[in-house]
């Protein structure tokens, strides 16, 4: 009952990121209330930055036993065999109003990175990739709504510490290796600002198989404008491309507006496509360590992925988020899918 508890606890703070966007607006302003910081951000110290020598900073490495090597019944960890690397990016868990960036070591947001995300996301790679996925002084859910007054400052904090874990990735493991960037939600954008300031226009980009930032809204023209070198995937084999989705179903109601949006869909792997219950290879549920085939349909819609129906009971337990907000389950729902296609690109990537 306690690992149940962790795993919902990790997955509704991986949901608050984009997933607040979605909910009762009466729900909104009582939470906003609840985990805004007592002080404002200048007037709080940062947390003492991460060291990334240090493997107590990493959620996920490789070369150790973690919760990124988890795999359900019949589906194998492929981890030492690997030739391409992740760097994976963890979305947001931290929901004190003691400050506006997590502090490194806090127990509650670590504990559900290592109990929740790692085994739930994370390990969607670890079929061909070597997972590395680091701590970070992440920004609390509360900078989403204050960003002109101190979140900027608290997402620019903890991006400082993505890129310090991305260089440190790069100079002490990569050795020259061909790698992924992903992430969710928070995870996602830090990811996407990878793209901008460390990948396009350099090298990297040649090593580069793909980039999954999934479940943060991205707008089209704005990427294509930032980095025009990373187009967004339109096949399943493509690679050094960019791919995302967010996930919704029927009852959704947008606060902002969703149209010009990225959304490649994990079903079929193409922009603006449809995909059947019967594509979907399998969703995952960590409470049960089982795939569930033919869990969810999906479409692309008005720049979100739009599910009818979910045919399974095994996400029951997870609490409302909003009527038509499935943020908890963009990587879950087609979890088998994921895992075939990070497989797919690598093998064309290594052609």
């Amino acid at each position: 009952m306690k690992k149940r508890a962790w795993i919902i606890g990790g997955l509704i703070a991986a949901a608050l990121l984009v997933g607040f966007i979605y909910k009762d607006l009466v729900m909104l302003m009582v939470f906003k209330t609840w985990v805004k910081p007592a002080t404002t951000f200048a007037e709080t110290a940062a947390p003492s930055a991460p060291d990334y020598s240090n493997p107590e900073h990493w959620a996920a490495l490789p070369d150790r036993e973690d919760a990124a090597d988890f795999t359900p019944e019949g589906v194998s960890d492929g981890q030492a065999n690997a030739a391409v690397d992740v760097f994976f990016v963890h979305p947001t868990t931290f929901l004190s109003s003691a400050g506006w960036n997590a502090p490194m070591g806090d127990l509650a947001s670590g504990n559900w990175v290592d109990n929740a995300v790692m085994p739930a996301q994370a390990s969607v790679f670890n079929g061909s990739a070597r997972v590395f996925a680091p701590r970070y002084r992440q920004a609390q859910i509360y900078v989403f709504f204050a960003l002109e007054d101190g979140g900027n400052d608290a997402l620019e904090l903890a991006y400082t510490d993505v890129e310090a874990a991305f260089e440190h990735y790069l100079a002490e493991y990569n050795n020259g290796r061909p790698f992924i960037v992903a992430g969710h939600s928070q995870g996602a954008l830090h990811v996407r600002w990878l793209l901008e300031h460390k990948i396009s226009g350099t090298q990297l980009l040649e090593r580069m198989v793909a980039a999954y930032p999934v479940g943060y809204p991205m707008g089209i023209s704005e990427l294509a404008a930032s980095i025009p070198d990373i187009p967004v995937c339109n096949s399943a084999t493509q690679t050094s491309c960019l791919l995302t989705w967010n996930t919704i179903g029927d009852g959704y109601r947008p606060l902002l507006p969703t149209q010009g949006k990225v959304c490649v869909n994990p079903l079929t792997w193409t922009p603006e496509g449809a995909g059947t219950f019967e594509d979907n290879e399998g969703a995952l549920s960590i409470v049960s360590n089982t795939v569930i085939p033919n869990a969810a349909d999906g479409a692309c819609e008005n720049g979100m992925l739009y599910v009818s129906e979910i045919r399974t009971d095994a996400y029951d337990d997870l609490p409302n988020m909003g009527k038509g907000n499935h943020h908890l389950l963009d990587y879950g729902l087609y979890w088998l899918n994921i895992r075939k296609n990070v497989a797919e690109r690598v093998a064309a990537f290594n052609q």
